[in-house]
């Protein structure tokens, strides 16, 4: 006669150490610590990038190189002047020569207080829309009539190795996410195999008694899944404690290109599926290891 195969508490005892004491979940839990933490620092990169890349990438800052200080004030003047008369561009902002200094500062210390050295007047610019370099061509010649020594300087031009940088990392924590992916994978398969070894004769006898590989790979999936559900929540726990401080840390730097690196609304979603497809995979892994081995063991 051929018995129903169930998952009372026996057959539960076909996988070694008890729910939540074997190495598993703790393994899962730092693999998946990790994997948030680099989702988690991808998409806060992208957001600062994202949010800083419209405003910044429509400025651009003119620079008067004049010794004489009576002349570069003179030209300042006028170039600003002019440039408000131009279509496109939407502010228009003299920066004091004191300002100018204490930009230089860091670089050169008290002596760029001293009146003797020459600093370059400048002129902050914001577009309607982020200027091309035959805007800016045409703008740099036409203010060249008035100050023959005047450039002008787009900031997307210093920001393209940042959005070089940030879009390298993205693609650095997405290969860390899939590797640690592919780890998960590999740990699943190695503990399985190890338990389905230890526990061949067993597994013989319930086969003789109607048992089949797919009542078999049930359990199998069952104890993985609490498994990985218990490290996913963990490690998600840990993952979100790190994150909201670090994010603290951020927000009280200065106002710069890092300070709005945060993770996002719709980020938090995206990280929460990341515990769940860990669990699919885990056991989907679970499932197909249990098959193709009692396919060669029996």
């Amino acid at each position: 006669m051929q018995l129903p195969f169930t998952a009372n508490p026996h057959e539960r005892q076909l996988i070694p150490d008890g729910r939540f004491t074997g190495p598993m979940p703790w393994v899962m839990a730092i693999m998946l610590f990790l994997s948030l933490l680099a989702a988690a620092a991808a998409l806060a990169l992208v957001h600062a990038a994202s949010q800083g890349s419209e405003s910044l990438s429509r400025q651009a800052t003119v620079q008067i190189l004049e010794n004489d200080p009576g002349a570069r004030l003179s030209q300042q003047q006028q170039v600003a002047a002019r440039l408000r008369d131009q279509p496109g561009i939407s502010a228009v902002t003299i920066v004091p020569e004191s300002e100018a200094r204490a930009l230089l500062e860091p670089w050169l210390g008290d002596v760029a207080e001293d009146s003797d050295i020459p600093v370059p007047a400048l002129i902050d610019l914001e577009f309607s829309a982020t200027p091309n370099a035959t805007r800016l061509a045409s703008l740099r010649k036409d203010a060249a009539r008035i100050a023959p020594s005047v450039r002008i300087d787009s900031n997307a031009q210093w920001l393209k190795p940042w959005f070089d940088l940030v879009y390298s990392m993205l693609w650095v924590a997405l290969a860390i996410v899939l590797l640690l992916l592919f780890a998960t994978a590999a740990t699943v398969a190695l503990a399985v195999r190890g338990a389905l070894n230890t526990h061949k004769g067993t597994i013989e006898i319930m086969h003789m008694m109607g048992g089949t590989d797919l009542q078999v790979a049930r359990l199998f999936q069952r104890r993985v899944a609490l498994d990985a559900l218990f490290g996913g929540a963990l490690g998600l726990v840990l993952a979100v404690v790190v994150i909201l401080l670090l994010g603290e840390r951020l927000a009280a730097l200065e106002p710069g290109l890092l300070s709005g690196a945060s993770v996002p609304l719709y980020g938090w979603p995206l990280l929460l599926l990341i515990p769940l497809a860990v669990t699919a995979l885990s056991m989907a892994m679970a499932r197909w290891t249990v098959l193709s081995t009692l396919k060669k063991m029996l």
